[in-house]
């Protein structure tokens, strides 16, 4: 469905994306033009929509108003992949979002999210365990050889980052055996009737909700991974922190969300979703949410 515009009627007309107000109100950063970086980079928008088994996909990542309304304005410091094996038993999900204090965030989130699928890929391919410190030590590896490249250290490229392996099919017990691993506050969650339950990463403190203390390319050796069985109907969503703050018990918005992914949304209403505006919401956020057939 097309997006609403709204329009400037003074000479300089400038139009702004319209996006969902769940919470009411405007806030006063939806009021503002989209700035450009002053280097040519990614765009601020991706998004894909798939099929994958029993599988569906959704994948959005947008720059937040805290980056995209400035002049000049700041890249997209978010990235997500997926793939999938060889044989295409299992979909592949990596996440990532780069600190802001970083100045080639943006790159360090790209190089991270594409090493890490392309890492898994190999691994299944060849029927090697996952072991989620090598492939962060991969990912890791590459993201300080593209800061070499760049003319930048590994303090300009760092990121935190999620992965995750999802069988495309169910077992005969009608479960899936799905593999996260997480370093920092990027997230994975299970919808629940009116919410949401974290799987995976790190919660954040409230007196250092914007502080993180582990990451790559340093810290790979930190990642956590676990297990978890999706059973029919279930929905998985993978987030970086744009949109996991807000899927949190206790977040007005968990229940929106919760509700509008009650089933799988055509991709223009997902992303329009993903950009949500509301008061104090400003970072980046991706968000990659799979459903499983019933």
């Amino acid at each position: 469905m097309p997006w609403p515009f709204r329009k400037d009627t003074g000479t300089a007309a400038a139009a702004v994306m319209e996006f969902p107000t769940p919470l009411g109100g405007v806030p006063g950063a939806a009021r503002l033009p989209w700035r450009l970086p002053d280097e040519p980079s990614l765009s601020g928008i991706a998004a894909d929509a798939a099929s994958v088994g029993g599988l569906t996909v959704r994948a959005a990542s947008l720059v937040g108003p805290g980056h995209r309304c400035e002049e000049p304005a700041t890249p997209r410091q978010d990235a997500y992949r997926l793939g999938r094996d060889t044989a295409k038993r299992h979909l592949i999900v990596a996440i990532a979002d780069g600190m802001s204090d970083s100045r080639r965030a943006h790159l360090g989130a790209n190089v991270a999210a594409t090493a890490i699928v392309g890492r898994i890929r190999a691994d299944l391919d060849r029927d090697a365990p996952l072991v989620a410190s090598e492939i962060f030590l991969d990912a890791a590896r590459q993201m300080a050889g593209a800061a070499e490249r760049d003319g930048v250290t590994e303090h300009d490229v760092r990121a935190a980052a999620l992965a995750a392996v999802i069988p495309v099919h169910a077992g005969e017990s009608g479960r899936r055996a799905v593999w996260l691993a997480a370093l920092a506050d990027v997230s994975g969650w299970l919808r629940q009737p009116g919410g949401w339950t974290r799987l995976t990463g790190v919660a954040k403190a409230a007196l250092d909700a914007g502080r993180l203390e582990e990451f790559l390319p340093f810290h790979p050796d930190q990642v956590q991974d676990a297990t978890i069985a999706l059973g029919p109907d279930s929905v998985l969503a993978l987030t970086t922190d744009g949109v996991g703050d807000v899927l949190a018990p206790g977040e007005a918005l968990a229940p929106w969300f919760a509700d509008r992914w009650r089933q799988p949304p055509h991709i223009a209403a997902f992303l329009e979703d993903v950009g949500f505006e509301a008061a104090g919401r400003l970072d980046d956020r991706t968000a990659v949410v799979v459903w499983c057939a019933p």
